[in-house]
């Protein structure tokens, strides 16, 4: 069980399979042009080297996931949780028809896994035989057999997607949630696909909305929310006592002697026993001192922690 924040308490070397996640792959002459006028993002800021987080929305703004997407040319790549990954693809494949493009799920063509720790570099280089870029920065490094996403520091995070002989692994999947959920980072699930806008969820805090690139699917609907002070609703982490639930559980506050729906949890993780990690969208102005709660859990007890980065008021 986890008993420490890894970002204050640098582990020496986590690995892990992230069974949840997926590769959607989007190859030909119209891919760059084809994403920019559908992601939230502004594909005119990708290189070779980097990666982009951003989202992809439905006709009405709601969110299908999240992503970090990376490529160049003719092949981009974006990674996913699983359910956003079948959203996302679907939709792809309804306004891609008239592009010159070909979009696969290409998951089973890797081992996907998340590396952190304070050795996380040495240790990796070694695996793949070549040297890493800087964690802080939003990089990408390159093999022969694998693509590696530079995620943070403090500590060190690596998203690989393998194409070689397996790499071991020493943890369960809760622990890259964990740190995850620390970064105040989401990822979508069943419960929560298209049902929030991207700010809801703080992409734009995390560099993953671009209000300048012009038209994409949902722009409308983000654009408005941003210019017209529209945002009611934002993304906060939580800690605090409570049995272990799914994503699209419900949050309550406390109002007087009475409990009232406050809002979804989006990621949760168990720390330790009845210890949750929980990333929840909740109203906006909820003042710092609410007495939160997870419903049916009637001893579950919620507070909110900080994120690692500042909101605006878009």
């Amino acid at each position: 069980m986890l008993t420490t924040e890894f970002t204050k308490a640098t582990p020496e070397y986590v690995t892990v399979s992230l069974t949840d996640h997926g590769v959607l792959q989007v190859t030909g002459p119209d891919a760059i042009s084809f994403l920019q006028g559908q992601l939230t993002c502004d594909l005119k800021q990708l290189r070779d080297d980097s990666w982009l987080y951003g989202a992809y929305c439905d006709a009405k703004g709601k969110t299908l996931g999240t992503f970090w997407l990376f490529g160049s040319g003719e092949c981009v790549q974006l990674v996913a949780s699983q359910p956003a990954l079948e959203a996302i693809k679907a939709q792809l494949q309804k306004y891609g028809i008239f592009n010159k493009i070909e979009i696969s799920d290409v998951t089973d063509q890797y081992q996907l896994f998340g590396v952190f720790g304070s050795a996380a570099p040495a240790r990796l280089a070694e695996l793949l035989g070549a040297p890493l870029a800087e964690a802080e920065q939003a990089a990408v490094s390159r093999t022969e057999q694998a693509t590696v996403l530079s995620l943070g520091a403090h500590p060190d995070q690596y998203l690989c997607l393998n194409r070689g002989e397996a790499f071991p692994t020493n943890s369960a999947e809760s622990l890259w949630q964990a740190l995850e959920i620390e970064r105040g980072r989401p990822a979508l699930f069943s419960g929560t696909i298209a049902e929030f806008v991207p700010q809801m969820l703080n992409v734009q805090a995390l560099g993953g909305i671009s209000f300048n690139k012009g038209c994409y699917i949902g722009q409308e609907t983000v654009a408005r929310m941003k210019y017209l002070g529209k945002q009611k609703r934002a993304l906060y982490r939580l800690r605090g006592h409570g049995q272990l639930v799914s994503a699209g559980a419900t949050v309550e506050q406390q109002l007087g002697e009475n409990w009232r729906r406050a809002g979804t949890v989006i990621n949760a993780v168990s720390r330790a026993e009845q210890t949750l990690d929980v990333l929840a969208v909740l109203p906006s102005d909820l003042d710092n001192d609410v007495r939160l709660r997870i419903k049916d859990d009637d001893v579950s007890l919620l507070e909110i922690y900080p994120l690692p980065y500042t909101l605006d008021e878009s």
